[in-house]
């Protein structure tokens, strides 16, 4: 009976493959057959000897470059299978890293194995037609974990948010500023070149400032709604009509926002407060919004991503998740008494390390002073680390690990920058 290593070796050899580029059409023309050759043999065979049992040595470089290139699965992707027989090894699947990539061939003919190179670098620029770029269509965009929208929804975009477009398989696999790796559908971005993206990022922009509003296709308020906005919400800026601002969509949708909720953002930004006061007003302006996981806007949002919101309110990106957030900026060890926090300072709360158990963060809020701190849990409110107070929360104080320091840090790390510093809004 034909073995599999036989069967794939003579495959290759017949059809003189030794290696795929990345592209969607060398898998469609050089794996795919492979696979329905295969299929074909086994069922007419019967099964096919030997096999899919991956070698301990593959299986060890595969994980030891995950951990090298992408360990954190949210901002980096190395998902890599393999269809091994004998000395012969058929590499599928995607990565973001071409050095893992790279050092995984590498590894693999080092080895001495006979490689078959179907493992898609991303951005996928040729299934993509070089449309690598994208920006947010929609008010607010739910990002998934999976190309369906069944899957846990993982994080949120805003209108106007540059993203990198990864591949496409019925929706979008896209990157945001922050580099979180999401699924998003189709209708929620517009996608651009690299140059049609620097048109974009050079066209002067509105930024929504009000926590809700309506684009109506004329300027007055009994006129059609074009759609809903939040605020942090950008659109390009066309010019004024009376008690209104002319604007346009990515998708080229026009319609008129009344003045009284937006800015253009030359003005927005020169009048912008990055200081741990301005920030926690704007903090307490959300009070009351209702938690929602993965939410990232005022209609609804996480304990992370409320402290992101806020942040972006004022110009500033930093990391999505809590577990990013409290390795970026400066660690404080909270005193006992609390006399080391300052207004602004992010308290991330969690349990401890312990033996065989590393210190796992769940929970973030923003320290506003006197043992208080604003935080999303049910909804957005003000909590007490203080027994005496009336809003104590003896739940968080239980768990409360320490705090960081993040305003003395904008612009000066690479995690934590305002967005005219950021590669992507200014491509």
């Amino acid at each position: 009976m034909m073995t599999m290593r036989i069967l794939f070796c003579k495959w290759r050899r017949a059809f003189g493959v030794t290696s795929f580029p990345a592209g969607m059409l060398a898998e469609r023309s050089l794996c795919l057959p492979f696979l329905f050759f295969c299929l074909f043999v086994v069922s007419a065979e019967g099964r096919a000897e030997g096999g899919w049992e991956l070698p301990a040595g593959v299986a060890q470089l595969s994980d030891s470059l995950k951990r090298q290139y992408a360990p954190d699965a949210r901002v980096a992707l190395f998902e890599v299978d393999y269809a091994c027989a004998g000395t012969c090894v058929m590499v599928r699947g995607v990565t973001t890293s071409l050095e893992a990539k790279t050092a995984l061939l590498n590894g693999l003919k080092a080895r001495h194995y006979e490689v078959t190179d179907c493992l898609k670098l991303l951005p996928d620029s040729v299934a993509l037609d070089g449309k690598t770029y994208g920006v947010v269509n929609l008010s607010v965009c739910n990002l998934h974990a999976r190309p369906d929208f069944a899957s846990e929804m993982v994080t949120q975009g805003l209108l106007g948010m540059p993203v990198r477009v990864l591949q496409q398989d019925g929706w979008f696999r896209i990157q945001t500023p922050d580099r979180y790796i999401a699924w998003v559908h189709r209708a929620g971005i517009r996608l651009m070149t690299r140059a049609e993206l620097a048109a974009w990022n050079r066209a002067e922009k509105l930024v929504v400032t009000a926590s809700y509003g309506t684009v109506y296709d004329r300027p007055q308020r009994d006129a059609q709604p074009v759609s809903d906005v939040v605020s942090g919400d950008r659109l390009k800026w066309e010019g004024q009509k009376g008690a209104y601002y002319a604007v346009s969509y990515p998708d080229g949708r026009k319609g008129y926002l009344h003045k009284s909720l937006g800015m253009p953002e030359h003005r927005w930004r020169s009048a912008l407060e990055q200081t741990p006061a301005a920030v926690l007003q704007t903090a307490r302006s959300l009070m009351g919004v209702p938690y929602l996981w993965a939410g990232m806007s005022s209609k609804g949002m996480d304990c992370s991503g409320f402290v992101r919101t806020v942040l972006y309110l004022h110009d500033i990106l930093m990391p999505r998740d809590a577990s990013q957030q409290a390795y970026v900026g400066e660690r404080i060890e909270i005193a006992p008494d609390r006399s080391n926090l300052q207004a602004g300072d992010l308290l991330f709360f969690g349990s401890r390390t312990a033996a065989g158990r590393k210190e796992r963060i769940v929970h973030v809020g923003i320290y506003i002073g006197d043992h208080r701190f604003i935080h999303s849990q049910g909804d957005v409110h003000v909590s007490s680390l203080d027994p005496a107070d009336e809003l104590f929360d003896a739940f968080n104080l239980d768990r409360l690990l320490f705090a960081t320091r993040v305003f003395p840090y904008i612009n000066k790390v690479e995690e934590i920058v305002t967005t005219d510093r950021h590669p992507l809004y200014n491509d």
